[in-house]
């Protein structure tokens, strides 16, 4: 079955948090803030403080690694921690399409051996899978200088967020110092014909954790699904992020804030699409349950709490086929 639309408009908000970074005028920031989240779970996001050049490179950066030898990338194939190159048709986000239309590789934070959460065995903990730095000068140095800038920028979002909930600042600060926060640089190849069963870049679903940030290269394709189901394209907007809040959200804001359902389709058929989000997944133990700013009194949370790892493993199941979708209801 097809169901495929094109959207017809395009996504509008967009948060500047100038204002919050230099002390300005924090609360004006984070009532957008909250108003955007519960409106719409994306944004544009300016006033973030990474350089273009940063940008600009990260991109360049992620074209280099997608040029490699198929062989080479085979090399870094992803491992049991997350870790590494996903090669096309390993992944399917929408459930009920065909695999994804995208190749992909996947960085963390490199931990030691000695680090209690890798002596666990637990996944998205560990050492990440590089090339070898005569097949790709610099690219470890640049992956690891861009992610700490922009996890900079997350902790931000969240300290906003935690100030929206009534709580200090660095409320979240103990759950993001070993999160299983992941950088994901992904190639999409040029998509303009029929979509057939629905099978495109990147599948209709949600993100699973807190905040991604996205970086994306000016071919489009990105599509947003607003509260009312109409689809929405969010094309790049020179020098911002494409923010969008993932489903621990709800979990937090008891459903005020929304997850939005998107997906990608590169329909240029002259380009290739590259984009680099990173997901802020905080702390594998950590517990995600109602916060009391969204709680009315005497009611009881409309979402179970659930820790950060149950979370993310149940939905790296589902996505990559081994566990339903029906597993969700029962975390």
């Amino acid at each position: 079955m097809v169901d495929y639309h094109a959207p017809k408009r395009g996504l509008t908000p967009v948060l500047d948090i100038t204002d919050w970074r230099n002390g300005r005028d924090k609360a004006a920031v984070a009532r957008e803030f909250d108003r955007i989240c519960r409106t719409i779970g994306f944004f544009y996001l300016t006033g973030h403080g990474i350089p273009a050049a940063a940008m600009a490179g990260m991109l360049e950066q992620t074209a280099r690694f997608f040029a490699l030898d198929d062989a080479i990338k085979r090399t870094l194939l992803v491992d049991w921690r997350r870790r590494g190159y996903e090669p096309f048709g390993l992944q399917s986000l929408d459930a009920a399409a065909p695999p994804d239309i995208k190749e992909s590789l996947l960085l963390g934070l490199d931990q030691p051996d000695d680090h209690p959460y890798v002596k666990r065995g637990l996944a998205n903990y560990g050492p990440n899978l590089w090339p070898a730095e005569e097949h790709l000068p610099g690219f470890r140095a640049f992956c690891e200088d861009y992610f700490s800038r922009v996890y900079t920028v997350g902790r931000s979002l969240m300290a906003i967020f935690a100030s929206v909930a009534g709580l200090p600042e660095d409320h979240f600060e103990p759950i993001l110092v070993d999160p299983m926060a992941t950088l994901r640089l992904i190639h999409y190849p040029p998509q303009p014909g029929a979509v057939v069963d629905n099978q495109i870049g990147c599948g209709t679903h949600t993100d699973w954790g807190a905040v991604t940030l996205l970086l994306q290269d000016e071919t489009g394709g990105l599509e947003v699904r607003d509260k009312n189901g109409e689809w929405l394209y969010a094309n790049p907007l020179p020098g911002a992020y494409v923010v969008n809040i993932g489903d621990m959200m709800p979990v937090w804001t008891n459903g005020a804030y929304h997850s939005n359902a998107h997906r990608v389709r590169n329909a240029d058929p002259g380009r290739h699409r590259y984009s680099v989000p990173l997901f802020i997944d905080p702390d594998y133990d950590a517990l995600v349950s109602c916060l009391d700013a969204f709680l009315p009194a005497g009611e009881t949370p409309k979402i179970p709490a659930r820790t950060v790892g149950e979370h993310i493993d149940l939905m790296y199941a589902i996505s990559y086929g081994q566990a339903s979708p029906e597993a969700m209801a029962n975390p």
